[in-house]
């Protein structure tokens, strides 16, 4: 078995296998760090007092048995956070994900896998530290466009298609999905969003093709951009500035 598979099944081990008796979505009190650390060797809670929420602050919660870390990237409003997946399996890291320190343990930071959490739902969580301030400037360049990547020696290995890498990016989006509808569930739910037609044929037949470059929906025009490798949704101007959730073959 190859290195990146045996650690990839040891990963799905821990997320997809539920230990009887752990749940723990709430505070944790620190008595409780010894027996934990037997659940999950790969864990150490600090139980030290919590600061104020600040941007560069990472916590750990629970969504039943997985360990969920987290880093405070963005204060949406007085109440709502968005905040950036975190995980200590840096081995399954890809081009996009930053490597960090804190104390004398690595995280990836998953630029691409933000949520949304309450400020009860962080206050609730366990503050572990903070991530050092020139990686948190990095993300914020990396993400507003100022640098097109993260340096080679910040970052995880490029992915090839079918890889370990995304298959852990799947798990690892699907982990915090319910999180990422927050927004507009304060806003008072579903009913809020723009729903765009389920044209699967058009998409499907834009990616597979290699001379179509353009497809138009009711209201929207899908663009493949070949220099980019990458697909461009362009929405009717009625849609354009509305929240809304967009929805790729279900």
């Amino acid at each position: 078995m190859r290195e990146l598979e045996r650690i990839f099944l040891a990963y799905l081990d821990e997320v997809e296998k539920p230990i009887e008796g752990l749940e723990m979505n709430y505070e944790l009190d620190p008595s409780s760090k010894e027996e934990i650390k037997k659940l999950f060797t790969r864990i150490d809670i600090k139980p030290e007092k919590k600061p104020e929420i600040h941007e560069g602050n990472v916590y750990l919660t629970f969504e039943n048995h997985i360990p969920i870390y987290y880093l405070i990237y963005d204060q949406i409003d007085e109440d709502l956070y968005e905040v950036l997946k975190m995980s200590q399996w840096v081995e399954l890291g890809n081009e996009n994900d930053l490597l960090t320190k804190i104390d004398d343990e690595w995280f990836i930071v998953e630029t691409w896998n933000n949520f949304y959490l309450t400020a009860d739902q962080v206050s609730r969580s366990i503050f572990y530290g903070k991530i050092p301030e020139e990686d948190f400037d990095l993300i914020e360049k990396f993400l507003n466009g100022e640098i097109k990547e993260l340096p080679k020696e910040k970052r995880g290995l490029t992915a090839g298609e079918g890889s370990y890498q995304i298959k852990f990016h799947r798990k690892e989006s699907e982990i915090v999905r319910k999180y990422k509808l927050l927004p507009l569930e304060e806003l008072g739910g579903l009913e809020n969003t723009i729903e765009l037609p389920p044209e699967k044929e058009i998409l499907l037949e834009l990616v597979a093709g290699k001379e179509k470059t353009t497809a138009f929906g009711e209201n929207f025009v899908l663009h493949k951009d070949l220099e980019n490798n990458r697909i461009e949704l362009i929405l009717s101007e009625d849609l354009q500035g509305k929240k809304g959730v967009i929805t790729i073959l279900d």
